[in-house]
């Protein structure tokens, strides 16, 4: 995802790995400022580009493979879709802002075709499926969709993120194989439009057989469950998946201590349908740095790490200023701290040795830590331990040391500089500052700890 605007230029510069003798950059003009979504399909070598009212796939060498027009269209936030002038006075031509563009993989023994995944601002956060071999052949598209099917932030300002993963379930043995692939969709508050949509939700990808329907949130497939969402405010920046979870890089206010706003990753297990596993760590980034905008899960010498762009934000608000720096959190190490922070809110009562609280649960809701017996097997909550440790997932936790990259002096924002990077070129980016290593951290060592979850 590109994590700044592109100018007003309508200039998408795309570089090319070529040969070290040929020096050459390639560069396409494409309508659509501000783009928001770069996709490469690794299979087929073919890039996919989204952005204002325009949807592009393009070949390997920069060529215009096809072209869709999104928008602008009939909308308008306060309405519920289908929109007709005369029941929707405040109806206006709207711009279409691309929220989310993904891949969809084909389904095992060809029990569901690959796709395109295409969410955009009107029609309260529809989406739809397309042909990844031709983007103007739609798969799928309801015309009447129900409130269980808004996705993404009907507000171009509000951010959505997404990962697509694919599970076995029981109840869909014999069906599709037994394959369950869903959707997990991380999205911010939003004013107008429904206000009961949940932070993080899971919508139904495959199979999609009557009664159900594509995109769905259903009960049995899990939500996050918060109290006064607008208090906290979540802005999501990033949704991936690593081994056997899912994580959620987001920043947020603090709303049991400071009000300040803070970056934060969750994780939860991939198999896990009622969020029992939900935990959240806070990520520091020394020099004053709260604000996530940018991030990629890679690899730091071996080890697969998440690289977040930081920048500090202006006094207590989500909005961010010039001056950012670049953070690189193991996930060996953001693993070990969440299962601190779950096993101290389940088995201590969220209080460390000394009786300082240590771990406690967030969200305005009334669960609170619990003294658990300890069990000898690893605490895991993928797997049979899941059945000794559910409904209370935990809460807050002391900081962990932490190794960080700095790019000192004001670098302004280096959020699109990630993002526009091929891989070499982003690993030539950390080795230049290899000599400007500085400390981060995971948590606040001076304060009763800051990671959170939901209750069960």
């Amino acid at each position: 995802m590109l994590a700044s605007s592109v100018s007003s230029s309508l200039l998408l510069l795309l570089f090319l790995l070529l040969p070290p003798a040929d020096a050459s950059m390639q560069w396409v003009k494409l309508e659509g400022s501000p783009l928001s979504h770069l996709l490469l399909d690794p299979r087929a070598g073919q890039l996919f580009v989204g952005g204002v009212d325009h949807l592009y796939q393009l070949t390997s060498d920069l060529e215009v493979m096809s072209h869709v027009k999104t928008g602008p269209l009939l909308d308008s936030p306060d309405c519920l879709p289908p929109i007709v002038a005369q029941d929707c006075p405040s109806a206006t031509p709207t711009h279409n802002y691309n929220k989310l563009l993904l891949l969809e993989p084909e389904a095992e023994l060809g029990a569901g075709p690959g796709s395109l995944i295409v969410c955009g601002s009107l029609f309260q956060g529809i989406c739809e499926k397309r042909s990844l071999s031709n983007i103007s052949q739609l798969i799928y598209r309801t015309s009447n969709p129900v409130d269980t099917q808004y996705v993404a932030a009907n507000d171009p300002r509000i951010s959505t993120v997404a990962v697509v993963i694919t599970t076995r379930s029981k109840q869909e043995v014999g069906k599709a194989s037994g394959e369950l692939r869903l959707l997990l969709v991380g999205r911010g508050y939003t004013s107008r439009g429904p206000g009961d949509i949940p932070p993080i939700t899971t919508r139904r990808l495959h199979p999609v057989a009557p009664p159900r329907k594509a995109f769905s949130q259903e009960e049995e497939l899990g939500k996050l469950v918060v109290g006064s969402y607008s208090e906290y405010n979540n802005h999501f920046v990033k949704a991936v998946a690593h081994g056997d979870h899912i994580y959620f890089l987001f920043s947020r206010r603090d709303m049991r201590h400071t009000k300040e706003y803070r970056t934060y990753a969750s994780r939860l297990c991939a198999s896990d349908r009622s969020f029992y596993s939900y935990v959240e760590v806070p990520l520091l980034c020394r020099g004053g740095y709260n604000l996530a905008q940018g991030a990629w899960l890679g690899d730091l010498s071996g080890t697969p790490a998440l690289f977040v762009v930081m920048a500090a934000g202006q006094a207590s608000t989500p909005i961010a200023t010039s001056r950012s720096a670049l953070c690189v959190y193991t996930m060996k190490d953001l693993d070990a701290t969440m299962r601190r922070a779950q096993e101290v809110c389940y088995t201590e009562g969220g209080l460390d040795s000394s009786g300082q609280e240590e771990a406690y649960i967030e969200y305005a809701v009334s669960s609170k830590c619990l003294k658990l017996p300890k069990v000898k097997a690893p605490l895991s909550l993928v797997g049979p331990v899941e059945e000794h440790l559910v409904r209370m997932p935990p809460g807050r936790l002391p900081g962990e040391e932490f190794m960080s990259h700095q790019r000192r002096g004001n670098p302004g924002h280096s959020g699109g500089t990630m993002s526009l990077c091929w891989p070499g070129n982003a690993l030539r980016f950390l080795e230049d500052l290899e000599e400007e290593t500085g400390e981060g951290r995971l948590g606040l060592p001076s304060e009763a700890a800051d990671p959170t979850t939901r209750p069960g």
